[in-house]
């Protein structure tokens, strides 16, 4: 009798089945820390039981509302804790997928300059060793993907990481899951990993939500990738209405098994003041938004995608059979390649 290979997913606690992965939400974070916060007068250190209570609470809402999987593309220089995300595991009873791979440069966010200094296949050996042997200091903890990122314009430095990201993707066979600035670049990030010989159907062109039209983000499907509108419930970016419509539309034209949907959201920022410069004309402005900021980014619940924004896409005629291929069916194929 012949045996069955089955497919599994690296989480934080160890490999699952993916038959147990479930409805899977693809882009959302425990944790965001910047670069240089800590040496700000006002800082005050983070309080991890708080943050695990706060983690776990969410995981709950999420768990009740029928969602079993959580992937964390926290990048490794903004604030990624494996063990912390372990123990929220271990607490809820949620599958958390955490990634390795380096942000984008733009405004200095992230890519460490050391990193910057490096070709593609010495970021590619860094990937590759965490994802086959675990995260230096946490005990063997493994990522489940690579996360990879660019700017508005793409840096010499980021193609070069994106380009490991690919290599990396190639020896370890697993998911890359982008972040693209304003929605921008998508195709060039498909150019620099199809011309490094990247699987494209293992790669999510992530925040695909800024785009006016939904013809650029047909133009990436037609190539093959997933793409994410992965912002949701972020109207400080683009209107949810916006959303819904770009996600039926795709829907309508055949592309439901390349959509991928998630918020985004963050369960705990430990930076005191925005990581974003703000002109002083604006500051007042931002002042009076920073409620508003606060409750799209970090405080609503996290149910809102299934509460809020599913309905609307009901509405729109995207079916059952559809959100069970967007929820369950995609991320699962990003995921393992099955």
């Amino acid at each position: 009798m012949a045996t069955q290979t089955v497919q599994t997913v690296q989480t934080v606690t160890g490999p699952v089945d993916a038959t147990r992965l479930g409805r899977t939400l693809v882009h959302e974070h425990i944790r965001i820390s910047y670069w240089g916060e800590e040496y700000d007068r006002s800082y005050s250190q983070w309080n991890r039981a708080d943050a695990v209570a706060t983690a776990v609470d969410k995981m709950a809402e999420l768990l009740d509302a029928g969602f079993r999987t959580f992937v964390d593309p926290c990048p490794i220089e903004l604030g990624r804790d494996p063990e912390l995300y372990a123990e929220i595991a271990q607490k809820s009873g949620m599958n958390i997928v955490c990634t390795t791979g380096f942000y984008t440069e733009h405004m200095g966010w992230g890519l460490p300059p050391y990193w910057r200094a490096r070709d593609p296949e010495e970021v590619a050996e860094h990937y590759v060793a965490e994802l086959t042997e675990g995260i230096a200091g946490t005990g063997g903890i493994r990522p489940g993907a690579i996360k990879a990122a660019t700017g508005l314009e793409v840096s010499d430095a980021e193609r070069r990481v994106l380009t490991g990201a690919a290599l990396a993707q190639r020896e370890a066979g697993v998911a890359i899951i982008t972040h693209t600035e304003n929605s921008r670049n998508g195709d060039v990030q498909q150019d620099i990993f199809e011309s490094a010989g990247a699987e494209l159907g293992r790669v999510l062109i992530g925040h695909q939500d800024e785009q006016e039209d939904v013809a650029p983000i047909r133009k990436l499907v037609e190539r093959g990738t997933f793409v994410g509108v992965d912002r949701i419930g972020l109207e400080i970016l683009a209107p949810d209405v916006r959303r819904a419509e770009h996600v039926s539309t795709l829907v309508r034209e055949g592309f439901t098994s390349q959509v991928c949907l998630s918020q985004d959201h963050i369960c705990t920022m430990t930076a005191p003041r925005p990581p974003m410069w703000t002109p002083p004309e604006a500051r007042e402005r931002r002042a009076a938004m920073a409620k508003a900021i606060r409750w799209q980014v970090s405080e609503r619940p996290y149910t809102y995608l299934w509460t809020d924004f599913v309905p609307m896409l009901r509405e729109r005629g995207v079916t059952d059979a559809d959100l069970e291929t967007i929820f369950v069916d995609n991320p699962r194929r990003l995921l393992t390649g099955a």
